[in-house]
């Protein structure tokens, strides 16, 4: 139910991770997969009782927390792993994607695969 991060403050963007050690990359233009977090406590579970059907479009917004939008409702946070995304979509960038993956019952399962625009 909670974050799915590596659970260390390294998932934060100027956490003393050494990034100079690194290759520039831009990752803000990378496509990713992700399974989505809390999708049951959001707004698009509790209307319709069920995580929304494979093939469903969604899109990355920031709203407090990285989240997944579904016909302008909440489904679920992107894990903490992937908060540079707010840094991206404030730069301008903007993420759409699909469920890939819905599964009801005592876990509720969703993931999706998502490309900048």
């Amino acid at each position: 139910m909670g974050s799915s991060g590596s659970g260390s403050f390294t998932d934060y963007p100027g956490s003393g991770k050494n990034e100079a050690d690194a290759a520039p990359e831009d990752r803000c233009k990378k496509a990713l997969s992700s399974q989505l977090e809390d999708v049951e406590h959001h707004a698009y579970y509790t209307a319709h009782g069920k995580p929304p059907p494979i093939g469903t479009v969604l899109e990355v917004a920031l709203v407090k927390r990285v989240v997944a939008v579904a016909d302008g409702e909440i489904v679920g946070n992107l894990p903490t792993r992937l908060n540079y995304l707010a840094g991206c979509m404030r730069a301008g960038y903007e993420y759409v994607g699909i469920v890939t993956t819905s599964k009801s019952g005592p876990t509720v399962i969703v993931s999706g695969d998502f490309a900048p625009k």
